[in-house]
């Protein structure tokens, strides 16, 4: 594990476990019917959660990602596999409406630096930023969102999440950033967190802050997914 993307204070990690899927032309709604019954069968919310979501607008767009916990790292360990027809399900209802299987990976959920869960849990949408960290400025960047993080509980109707990559791979990100949103509309009129940001730090702290990330950033991508269920 990556010991530069722990938080350091003493909560019990948990992992989100992602697998991209593209179902075959056609054949995306009764995809997405199969795997919420199994959702619904094996995944109901506890240690084996599990959620799907489509990917809306970015380099992926039309592409699934099925979602395993937030959960504690233990539960990758027992999670269902054959036990009462669980695999048997999968290779059944839904493998057959798979057209691709894409990477599979996990993330640290970081709660110290994230807010509003459940309201991510109930959002409709979400906008999801991979960032690409330059070497050695992770402090930086949990500091930069530690004040974030105070801004979104000030306003109280924006989930705002943390993840942190312990699995490593060329082109990968370091960290996630997500927010979270109901409608189009909310999210082309929201004016961000500038003003509330300012409110609490001073005028002209949010310009520092962009600096501040345009410093400690290579790049990143981002993309707008839908809460399927």
């Amino acid at each position: 594990m990556n010991s530069f993307a722990q938080s350091g204070s003493g909560s019990t990690p948990m992992v989100i476990e992602s697998l991209m899927l593209m179902p075959k032309r056609g054949m995306e709604e009764k995809f997405e019917e199969a795997v919420k019954a199994h959702n619904k069968k094996f995944h109901p919310e506890g240690p084996y959660v599990a959620c799907l979501r489509k990917i809306d607008y970015g380099p992926k767009a039309g592409w699934y990602v099925w979602v395993f916990g937030p959960t504690a790292y233990g539960s990758l360990d027992t999670r269902p596999t054959k036990e009462n027809g669980h695999e048997q399900d999968w290779n059944t209802n839904i493998d057959p409406l798979v057209e691709e299987y894409g990477a599979t990976g996990f993330f640290d959920y970081n709660s110290d630096l994230s807010y509003g869960l459940d309201i991510f849990k109930k959002a409709k949408h979400y906008e999801a930023w991979s960032i690409d960290l330059k070497p050695k400025q992770y402090y930086r960047f949990k500091a930069l969102v530690g004040k974030l993080k105070k801004v979104y509980e000030s306003l109280g109707t924006t989930a705002f999440i943390v993840l942190d990559n312990n699995l490593h791979f060329k082109d990968g990100p370091d960290v996630a950033l997500i927010w979270s949103f109901d409608t189009y509309s909310d999210w082309q009129k929201d004016p961000g967190p500038k003003a509330t940001y300012e409110k609490i730090y001073g005028e002209g702290s949010w310009q520092t802050a962009m600096d501040e990330w345009m410093d400690i950033i290579n790049s990143y991508n981002s993309e707008i997914r839908s809460n399927v269920q």
